[in-house]
């Protein structure tokens, strides 16, 4: 997978660091790309990447969230 760029690899960690109780990880992605200034196309693209991960792994949207930040972080 490509790495992400910078700006969203920002709103995945701050997604996952401020997740509520009952958020979705599209709830908490949403919220931290609009406190970022991002786009709605910014948005789907760190989603997209999440949910492409969490298909080839066959694991829960979180998890996958968590295993693609700290993949990312290694590139």
């Amino acid at each position: 997978m490509a790495p992400l760029r910078p700006e969203l690899r920002q709103v995945l960690l701050s997604a996952l660091e401020k997740r509520r109780r009952d958020d979705t990880i599209e709830q908490a992605l949403g919220r931290e790309a609009r406190r970022a200034g991002l786009s709605y196309a910014d948005y789907l693209e760190v989603a997209e990447a999440v949910r492409e991960r969490a298909r080839r792994s066959k694991a829960e949207a979180w998890e996958s969230a968590k295993a693609l930040s700290e993949e990312q972080q290694d590139q």
